[in-house]
């Protein structure tokens, strides 16, 4: 008897645990799924560990949710429009009123174009000039002049042709365009244009590296004239604004760096921030607000200065100025490639060099709300690892693209 009220036992337990596990299969399939949350390493990107609280704009992040009236993650896609070495893009807006984006490959220096409202596959190459070993691009926002600059074979000495570009007259661009220019000055160190799309500004160093000179000239290569004299051997140098060319000492973690808004006008230089170690920057286009990175220890830093208030704004966000640009249609809003994690070595110095290297994705920041977004996570769609450089944003705020510095392929990604 004992043997038997054993096996009867027995068999209600195991008859329960099957019930048990029933349940539980089949309550799992009404659950909802969950979202995966950012991975974040040791650095969370407002230099908190997650749920703490900040001071300044943005109070908290927890997964893909920062409480600044919270992070809504907008609907995006992000495109390889390029997977061989590119050296430089710009978007701009075509007679269609379509944004365009234009980029020149690395290898051989031709052309090639992407629509991105109306095309699908591959872009399409407009040039068969060869131009080989192109170092960088320089391009006017009209999208049509550009100077390809490089180093003269087995020397130092840098060469800049300044091209005009002529499409094809074939309306699916079956007819390759060409491209038509000169040689200009050569060994310009920094070459940027400004923002009525007529006019470049060339840095030079002195005789015996005393220092810099820069000249504007138009964009047909005329009217040279020497606007601009510095004792400063190293500057990045920007044009955000008709009367304001940006100067910015080069960074290190080393050494306090420094910002000046040049009028090439009038020859006014004003100082607008300093004494900063690692010192990066970039300006939106009415020269109101500076995105500055900073080096923070074995880190990195962001905040947003504004400039007819001289204060920051303290948004204590872990990204460096290269990786950000400005809106144009909104020039309040700054869109920043802000890494996963990071890890702990001299700032931006070791970046620079490419002895790290981030995983990053895309955030916006409104200066005026302080509401920061989760634009796109890169690589929860995708099997890449992305370290973002040269970013641009189409006129329409609309597309972003940038490269991979790991590879110096081309993508597109579009935010609205």
């Amino acid at each position: 008897m004992s043997q038997r009220n054993a096996i009867i036992t027995i068999i209600i337990i195991v008859l329960l645990i099957l019930s048990g596990l029933i349940f539980f299969y089949f309550n799992s399939l009404n659950k909802p799924t969950t979202t995966p949350t950012i991975p974040t390493g040791s650095t969370n990107i407002f230099g908190t560990t997650p749920g703490e609280k900040t001071t300044g704009t943005s109070t908290s992040t927890t997964g893909q949710t920062t409480q600044t009236g919270g992070v809504k993650k907008n609907l995006a896609e992000l495109i390889q429009l390029f997977n061989n070495p590119t050296s430089g893009a710009v978007i701009f807006t075509n007679k269609n009123n379509e944004d365009v984006i234009r980029f020149v490959d690395r290898s051989n220096g031709n052309i090639y174009e992407y629509i991105p409202s109306t095309q699908t596959g591959e872009p399409v190459r407009l040039t068969n000039t060869t131009i080989p070993k192109i170092q960088e691009v320089s391009w006017l926002n009209t999208g049509d002049i550009l100077a390809f600059r490089y180093l003269e074979d087995d020397t130092d000495n840098i060469i800049s042709f300044l091209a005009k570009l002529t499409v094809g007259s074939s309306s699916n661009r079956e007819t390759l365009g060409e491209i038509n220019g000169a040689f200009i000055t050569p060994n310009i160190k920094q070459l940027v244009t400004n923002p009525s799309g007529n006019k470049f500004f060339e840095l030079f160093s002195k005789d015996k590296n005393t220092g810099t000179y820069g000249i504007t000239l138009s964009s047909d290569g005329t009217g040279r004239k020497q606007v601009f004299d510095s004792p400063v051997l190293h500057w990045n140098v920007s044009w955000p604004k008709e009367n304001v060319i940006t100067l910015t000492t080069k960074s290190s973690y080393k050494y306090p760096g420094y910002l000046y808004f040049y009028n090439p006008q009038t020859g006014v230089m004003d100082r607008i921030l300093g004494d900063i170690l690692g010192l990066s920057t970039i300006t939106n286009k009415d020269a109101s607000m500076v995105a500055y990175s900073f080096s923070k220890g074995n880190s990195f830093g962001l905040d947003v200065y504004d400039v007819k208030n001289k204060t920051s704004l303290n948004y204590k966000i872990s990204a460096l100025a290269e990786k950000c640009v400005w809106g144009i249609n909104d020039s309040s809003i700054l869109y920043c490639a802000v890494p996963n994690s990071i890890t702990a070595n001299s700032y931006p110095d070791a970046w620079y060099q490419g002895i790290v290297s981030t995983s990053d994705n895309i955030w916006s920041i409104n200066t005026k709300t302080g509401e920061s977004k989760l634009l796109y996570q890169i690589g929860l769609k995708e099997n890449v690892e992305i370290d973002v450089i040269d970013m641009k944003i189409s006129p329409s705020d609309e597309y972003l693209t940038f490269s991979n510095k790991n590879n110096l392929n081309l993508w597109m990604l579009q935010i609205k």
